[in-house]
C-alpha cells in the first residue's frame, strides 16, 4: 500500500468515523457515569464480529474500538463470559495495529478491575509492538509496513501515549496503597506532565488540570497541593509558543502571579517567578520584564536559604513518604569529557526548597545568576554580567572541582565578557536590526556556552526558516556549531552538510558569515584523520578572499599544519615567516612543528 493511499485512508477514516465514534464516545461517557445498561444497549451492534473481515480497512478500526468498549462495560457488569468472548476475539487479530489497540484496551479494563499486575503485562506486550513501529516525526512515511492499517507515525505515537497514560494510572494505584492518595496523584500528575511534552492531545491536558485541582482541593495543607498549584501553571506554560495569543499568555502569567501572591513565602513561589521570567524572555522576548522576575526569584531563593522554615506551613509527612519523595540525584552532572549533562526531574520525587537537599536551592540560585548575567550581557552591561557569572562557581562544586585551566561553562561566560561576544562576532550579525531578533540570536549563542547544544540547535533551526538570507545563514552557522559540539555519532558529517549550504550561497560570498564557514569547513576536515589535503582548499580560499579577516592568523596557522602533514615544508615555512612578524602562540607552536619535521628528515 503506497504512502499516499495510507494518508488518504487516514483522512477518510477521520471523516467517516465522526458519526460512528459518537456512539462509542456516548457509551464511554455512560460507563464513566456508571450507567452500564444504557451504555451496553448503545453498543449492541458491536456484539457480533462475524462480518468483520468483510469490512473496509477504516471500518475495522471503528468496529474493534466499539467491540472493546462493549467488553469493558460487560466486565464492569461482572459478565465475565460475555467480556472474555469479545476480548479473546480481539486478541486474535493478526494485524499489529489492531492487536496493539486490543492490548491497550485490555489493560484499561484490568486497571478498572484493580488487577494491576495483569494490566502491566498487557501494556508490556503493547510496548513490544509499538516500539517496532513508532516514529518520532510527522514525515508521512508509512509505518507498520505490511499492515492494512499502515499509518503515519502519529497513529502509533497516539497508541504509545495511551499506553503511557495507563502505566501512570497503574503506578498511581500502587503508590496510593503504599504512600497515600495524594502522593499517588502527585506522581501521576508528573507523569502526565512528561507525556504532555510530546503529546498535544487535549485529553491529557484536561486530565492533568483535573488532577491538579483535585490535589489542591482534597489535601490543601500538603506539599503535594503546593506542587500541584505550581505544576498547573508550568504545564500550561509548556504549551506556549511565540505564536500564542496575547490573551493565552496573559492568562497563564496572571495565574502564576496570583499563585505567588496567595502565599508569598510558600513553596514553589520562587520557581513560579522564574517561570514568569522564562515566559517573558522566551515567548515575549521582553528582557526588562524577564530581569524583574528573575531578580525577584533570586531574592526569594536567598530568603528561603536563610530561613528554611517553609515546612511549618505544610502538613508533616511520615518517614516512609519523606524517604520516598526526597530527591537523591542532582539535576546536572559531568560526563567523561567533563561536559554538563542536564537531567530531568524524577516524577517520583518532590522538588522544592524544603524537601530537597541543599543542592536544589544551589541550582535554582545558579539558574537565576546565569539568566540575570545573560540579560545584563544582552544590554551591553558586560561588567554586571561578569559580576553575576563570577558567583556561579561557588554554587557548582562539580565545575569547581575541575582544573580551572581547562574550559568550562563559567570560564566561557567570563571570556565572553572580556571579548564582548559569545558565539558570533559583532560583524557577523551586524545586519540584525530588530532588538527582538538580536535577543533571540544571542539567547541561542548563550545556550551553546551552557553546553545545551540540542536546545541551541532547535533555537537556531527555528530562525533558519526566516525569509532573510543573512538571518538564515547565521542560523545555519549556529546549527553547525551546535551539532558539531554535541559530539554525537554523525555530528561531523551533519555539520559539514550545513557548512556546504552556507558556502553554496553566492549572495554571501563577501560576507563575514561566509568567511566563518570557510574556516569551519577546513577545521571540520582537519578534525578527522588524514583529511588535511581536503581542508587545504578552504583555508587557501579564506586567505585569498579574506586577507584581513578576523581569523586570518588561525587560518594561516591551520593551513601551515596541513602543508606539513602532506610534506610541503617550504609552504609551511613561508607562512611562518609571514606570521612571525607578530609573535604569539601560533608562531611558537608552528616553529616547533617545522623544526620537528626538519629533525625527522635529518634522521632519515
Amino acid at each position: 500500500m503506497s504512502t499516499k493511499t495510507i494518508v488518504l485512508l487516514i483522512a477518510l477514516s477521520a471523516i467517516s468515523l465522526l458519526s460512528a465514534e459518537s456512539d462509542i464516545e456516548k457509551a464511554m461517557m455512560l460507563r464513566k457515569a456508571e450507567q452500564l445498561d444504557k451504555a451496553e444497549r448503545l453498543l449492541k451492534k458491536y456484539s457480533f464480529p462475524a462480518s468483520f473481515d468483510g469490512l473496509k480497512s477504516t471500518e475495522k478500526i471503528e468496529f474493534l474500538q466499539g467491540l472493546l468498549e462493549l467488553a469493558h462495560i460487560r466486565a464492569l457488569k461482572d459478565d465475565v463470559s460475555g467480556s472474555l468472548a469479545l476480548l479473546n476475539w480481539a486478541e486474535g487479530r493478526k494485524d499489529p495495529y489492531l492487536r496493539t489497540i486490543a492490548c491497550v484496551k485490555y489493560a484499561e479494563i484490568l486497571l478498572d478491575l484493580g488487577e494491576f499486575e495483569r494490566a502491566s503485562a498487557y501494556l508490556k506486550n503493547a510496548d513490544e509492538i509499538i516500539n517496532k513501529h513508532v516514529t518520532e516525526d510527522d514525515s508521512g512515511v508509512a509505518i507498520g509496513q505490511g499492515s492494512v492499517f499502515a499509518d503515519t507515525g502519529a497513529a502509533w505515537r497516539d497508541l504509545r501515549d495511551d499506553a503511557c497514560a495507563l502505566k501512570a494510572d497503574i503506578e498511581a494505584g500502587v503508590l496510593k496503597k503504599k504512600f497515600g492518595v495524594s502522593y499517588g496523584n502527585y506522581v501521576k500528575l508528573r507523569r502526565l506532565q512528561v507525556l504532555l511534552k510530546r503529546s498535544r492531545s487535549p485529553r491529557y491536558m484536561k486530565d492533568a488540570m483535573r488532577l491538579a485541582d483535585e490535589l489542591i482541593e482534597t489535601d490543601s495543607a500538603s506539599q503535594f497541593a503546593a506542587a500541584a498549584g505550581y505544576l498547573k501553571g508550568e504545564i500550561r506554560a509548556s504549551r506556549l509558543k511565540e505564536s500564542s495569543s496575547k490573551k493565552e499568555i496573559k492568562e497563564i502569567k496572571d495565574y502564576l502571579e496570583k499563585f505567588v501572591k496567595q502565599q508569598p513565602d510558600g513553596l514553589y513561589r520562587g520557581e513560579a517567578l522564574m517561570l514568569l521570567g522564562k515566559i517573558s524572555l522566551e515567548i515575549e522576548w521582553n528582557a526588562k520584564d524577564s530581569e524583574k522576575y528573575y531578580s525577584q526569584a533570586l531574592a526569594w531563593f536567598r530568603k528561603a536559604r536563610e530561613k528554611r522554615d517553609a515546612m511549618s506551613l505544610y502538613a508533616a509527612m511520615n518517614d516512609d513518604l519523606k524517604h520516598q519523595s526526597t530527591p537523591t540525584k542532582k539535576l546536572t552532572s559531568l560526563n567523561q569529557w567533563k561536559r554538563i549533562i542536564y537531567h530531568d526531574e524524577d516524577p517520583l520525587k518532590l522538588y522544592n526548597t524544603a524537601n530537597a537537599p541543599v543542592w536544589y536551592i544551589d541550582n535554582k540560585e545558579k539558574e537565576c545568576f546565569y539568566v540575570l548575567g545573560f540579560l545584563a550581557f544582552a544590554g551591553g552591561e558586560y561588567d554586571v554580567a561578569k559580576s553575576y557569572w563570577e558567583k556561579v562557581l561557588s554554587l557548582s562544586p562539580d565545575i569547581a572541582s575541575l582544573d580551572q585551566r581547562l574550559p568550562n561553562v563559567q570560564t566561557r561566560l567570563l571570556q565572553a565578557c572580556k571579548i564582548n561576544a559569545m558565539g558570533f562576532w559583532p560583524e557577523e550579525k551586524a545586519f540584525l536590526k530588530s532588538d527582538n531578533l538580536k535577543l533571540r540570536v544571542l539567547k541561542n549563542e548563550y545556550l551553546i556556552l551552557l553546553e545545551r547544544f540540542d536546545d541551541a540547535y532547535k533555537g537556531f533551526e527555528a530562525l533558519s526558516k526566516m525569509a532573510d538570507m543573512h538571518t538564515r545563514a547565521l542560523a545555519v552557522l549556529g546549527m553547525m556549531i551546535s551539532v558539531d559540539l554535541s559530539g554525537r555519532d554523525g555530528s561531523k558529517q551533519q555539520a559539514e552538510k550545513l557548512c556546504r549550504w552556507i558556502l553554496s550561497q553566492k549572495k554571501l560570498f563577501k560576507e563575514p558569515i561566509y568567511a566563518r564557514a570557510l574556516l569551519f569547513a577546513g577545521l571540520l576536515k582537519t578534525s578527522r584523520n588524514d583529511m588535511e589535503k581536503e581542508a587545504i582548499p578552504y583555508f587557501e580560499q579564506y586567505v585569498k578572499q579574506f586577507s584581513k579577516g578576523r581569523d586570518i592568523r588561525v587560518v594561516k596557522y591551520s593551513l601551515a599544519k596541513c602543508y606539513l602533514k602532506i610534506g610541503q615544508l617550504s609552504k609551511a615555512e613561508s607562512i611562518y615567516r609571514d606570521l612571525s612578524l607578530k609573535q604569539d602562540i601560533y608562531t611558537e607552536n608552528l616553529l616547533k612543528r617545522i623544526n620537528n619535521q626538519k629533525n625527522r628528515r635529518t634522521i632519515k
